[in-house]
């Protein structure tokens, strides 16, 4: 219990880290950006442009793809779950940064420009990411082999979903 309730405390405190700094990386690049619009080296919606094209990327889909898949395997082989752990968690902290980062971006837009669909996605993503992380790690933590058929078919789903969510979500 310690453990996880510290494993919560480092990912809050990324989370919250490159959330923060993200914004504040908006409001300097606004700055730049204003200051770059009036002397016509851009327009004052191409920041807003960039960071709207950053909550629909392909990136964020190909990384809870490969979250999806990761646990197909740990759930079908769970004597892979110490190798994939490790790159699991590392995916997970780089992931979540990135979704931490969407978070403070979809904040600043939000509050200077009037627009919260990405701080809404971002927010949305992060939840289920979480959601799924924790509870695979739960079934991992406990017998996996215990599921019985069950297990099979919460892998063949997850790796079925896997590449559709990477194709066309």
């Amino acid at each position: 219990m310690r453990g996880q309730k510290i494993e919560w405390k480092r990912i809050a405190g990324s989370f919250a880290v490159m959330a923060g700094c993200a914004f504040l990386l908006f409001v300097l690049a606004a700055l730049l950006n204003f200051l770059a619009s009036a002397v016509g080296l851009s327009t004052p919606e191409r920041l807003t442009a960039i960071i709207t094209s950053l909550s629909s990327s392909g990136t964020l889909q190909a990384i809870m793809a490969i979250w999806l898949l990761t646990a197909a395997l740990a759930i079908a082989a769970p004597g892979l779950w110490r190798v994939l752990s490790i790159a699991t968690a590392l995916l997970f902290d780089v992931g979540y940064g990135v979704l931490g980062a969407l978070t403070g971006f979809g904040l600043a837009i939000g509050i200077f420009g009037g627009n919260w669909y990405v701080l809404m996605w971002a927010a949305i993503y992060s939840a289920v990411v979480a959601a799924g992380y924790f509870a695979v790690k739960r079934w991992l933590v406990g017998d996996v082999r215990a599921m019985g058929q069950a297990r099979w078919i919460v892998a063949a789903v997850l790796a079925i979903a896997a590449p559709v969510l990477l194709l066309w979500l």
